[in-house]
């Protein structure tokens, strides 16, 4: 098995323990960052960090300001074997023991961090709407911890009916996200996208599209998106970390042509 990182000891058969009284194990309450590292080098290590440390401090997790973690990942790149090209980092935080009354880092939290070869690039997938609705009201939204379970069973649906991403609307009827990403449409020569308000987890990669869509001339909007007006979509991105920039090829059974416009603003996000 691959070598994991756990605070600050290199396990090198990948086997760690963890206390059965875990709140991570027993009750979700840990969180999680997918990274993307070329080379040995994590891409857009900061924006990762930063959004990471929101889940910390809304639930108790334990910190990371003692983690030089370009270092750790270099190195467990290095053990790995995947320090040449695109690696796959999981960074993961979990409370340790504790009563439910308490948000706060037991003596058995944990920080744990893996490398693996990332899986090839794609250049577009096909997606489906799901019949379920995620829930903007959540103490949770927006934030991406290990209580994942709704996504994977999502992620599964969509599969089981031949796409590669599910997307989700939220309660109050608007476009949020999909299961492992989040999605931008192109109606009429611009880009739109939900909201944080929508519930959407705020996506690195989603981060990165909208700094960079101004650079290219491209005019972008984040703003409440309606079925019917999702119906008119004309094109549609979905993005994340591993996977950077992917277009949609079908979403509901709607065929989609990327434009050649868009090209030079996905190559940018890579």
């Amino acid at each position: 098995m691959p070598c994991v990182w756990c605070d600050g000891k290199w396990i090198d058969d990948g086997v760690l323990s963890i206390a059965a009284d875990d709140r991570g194990l027993l009750h979700g309450l840990g969180a999680f960052e997918t990274m993307l590292a070329v080379d040995g080098e994590i891409r857009h290590a900061g924006k990762h960090l930063s959004r990471l440390r929101k889940s910390v401090d809304l639930l108790g997790l334990p910190s990371l300001e003692n983690i030089n973690l370009g270092n750790v990942v270099a190195e467990l790149c290095a053990k790995n074997h995947c320090d040449t090209g695109r690696a796959r980092i999981r960074l993961t935080l979990t409370a340790g023991e504790g009563t439910l009354r308490s948000l706060q880092p037991g003596a058995t939290a944990r920080i744990i961090i893996s490398a693996l070869p990332c899986a090839p690039q794609i250049d577009s997938l096909r997606a489906i709407t799901l019949p379920w609705l995620r829930n903007d009201r959540s103490p949770l939204a927006g934030l991406k911890t290990t209580s994942y379970a709704e996504n994977l069973v999502a992620l599964d649906w969509a599969r089981q009916r031949g796409a590669a991403e599910g997307v989700f609307f939220n309660t109050s009827g608007h476009l949020c996200e999909g299961t492992t990403s989040n999605v931008f449409l192109v109606i009429a020569g611009s880009l739109f996208t939900p909201p944080l308000s929508s519930g959407c987890l705020p996506g690195v990669m989603r981060e990165v599209l909208i700094e960079a869509a101004p650079k290219h001339g491209i005019p972008l909007r984040e703003q409440d998106i309606s079925r019917e007006f999702f119906a008119q979509a004309e094109a549609m991105l979905f993005t994340s970390a591993t996977r950077g920039v992917v277009s949609a090829s079908a979403c509901d059974g709607k065929n989609f042509t990327m434009p050649d416009w868009l090209r030079p603003l996905m190559q940018a996000c890579f």
